[in-house]
């Protein structure tokens, strides 16, 4: 790997480890400063929603300037609201910051993977987006050991507590901002120019299509664990807030393995019957689920839909390069990241209706549903020039 994807990678390691600690705390933060739980819902609600719009200025931006002014922009962006976390005190100061720092975030997952994955060949990229989130997941475990560890020694006020590990995922942010910066290859041409200069490959269009409805459905799929996976152990089995977050601790590990697995199943086979095979695997063990099996089989098939999911996301950041001209990729892998967490929105209304009806079978089976449709539509993305009338599927990544 050249060198800028080293440190691409570790800026990804303390960008997990500032989310992990912010996101332990946050909650209770709020809490702590009055904001109810649909208080809080709201700010995440408005933070999720400028997520996934903030795909359009950023590609507006990239119209004009260089993909390492971008990402080193987005970086600041990320970086900087940080430090106003531990004084938000109403819905709408908490809406700003959180909303400037989820932003921040997609310009540097869609900025910041292009440019590593433009610096590595086509065979490696399964295997460097798995690594970015085996750094990521690990950053996650080691924030939450932080997070327990250290607030067992603190003996201040619960409030000073919260702001103490705040501040600390600032920090976090700080030491990514640094990183990011000899992270960033120096590119020659704006995206305007270069865009004007390279001839558009045949289905690209429809790739884009294809590309938003499977991002955006695995995104919905996922969703229901990511969002309410306590609130489905709490309806089907009776049994405690610590023991449901226990079984929740370990999911961070678990999805480490997925990543992992990704590159080699593809080394074997190829990608895009890898995606199938394991968007077929999630739907069974969704499907499963929904028969009221014992707890410890629901637990079983609930880390096994982590494991798939984190196999299924470096092979769609695959998807998003290899299926368009370099110079859309960038483009590509922004309307992968935004349609990733819109679906994720729209499906968290859905399940939330569901589940306050006590209709949990109901919300596994539309996940199963919208895996099942969002890895098709992934294995339908063609690569970059290939018609897919008449050209056979290649074996991508084949050395991955």
């Amino acid at each position: 790997m050249p060198r800028p994807v080293y440190f691409y990678l570790a800026a990804s390691f303390f960008m997990g480890l500032a989310n992990t600690i912010f996101d332990v705390v946050f909650n209770f933060y709020l809490a702590e400063r009055g904001i109810s739980e649909g208080d809080a819902g709201l700010i995440y609600a408005i933070a999720t929603g400028a997520m996934a719009v903030a795909v359009v200025p950023l590609l507006l931006l990239g119209r004009y300037v260089s993909q390492r002014a971008l990402l080193i922009g987005a970086s600041v962006l990320y970086t900087v609201p940080f430090a106003g976390l531990p004084f938000v005190s109403s819905v709408a100061s908490a809406s700003v910051v959180l909303s400037l720092i989820l932003s921040g975030m997609l310009g540097l997952l869609s900025v910041g993977n292009a440019i590593a994955g433009a610096q590595v060949p086509e065979s490696g990229r399964t295997r460097l987006f798995s690594t970015f989130f085996i750094c990521y997941l690990g950053a996650g475990v080691i924030g939450s050991a932080l997070v327990s560890g250290i607030s067992g020694l603190l003996h201040t006020d619960a409030l000073d507590k919260y702001r103490f590990f705040l501040l600390l995922s600032f920090v976090a942010a700080c030491l990514m901002l640094v990183l990011r910066i000899p992270s960033a290859r120096s590119v020659p041409k704006t995206a305007a120019k270069v865009a004007h200069t390279a001839a558009e490959t045949p289905g690209e269009k429809r790739n884009f299509v294809t590309l938003f409805v499977a991002a955006g459905f695995l995104g919905a799929s996922i969703a229901l664990f990511f969002r309410f996976a306590n609130v489905l152990f709490s309806q089907i089995y009776d049994i405690s807030v610590s023991d449901i977050s226990l079984i929740l601790g370990s999911d961070k590990i678990i999805s480490i393995f997925g990543a992992i697995f990704a590159p080699v199943l593809v080394k074997r086979f190829s990608l895009r019957p890898s995606a199938v095979f394991f968007g077929v695997l999630a739907v069974l063990g969704l499907v499963l689920q929904s028969l009221t099996v014992p707890l410890i089989v629901f637990i079983v098939l609930y880390l096994l839909r982590l494991l798939f999911n984190y196999c299924l996301m470096p092979l769609l950041d695959t998807v998003a390069m290899a299926g368009f001209a370099p110079a859309r990729q960038m483009v590509s892998i922004a309307l992968r990241q935004s349609s990733f967490y819109l679906g994720g929105a729209v499906a968290a209304a859905v399940y939330g209706g569901l589940l306050d009806g006590g209709r949990w079978q109901a919300a596994l089976w539309v996940s199963a549903g919208c895996a099942l449709v969002g890895s098709l539509a992934m294995a339908l993305v063609r690569n970059a020039g290939t018609a897919p009338r008449t050209a056979p599927e290649e074996k991508v990544l084949e050395h991955a």
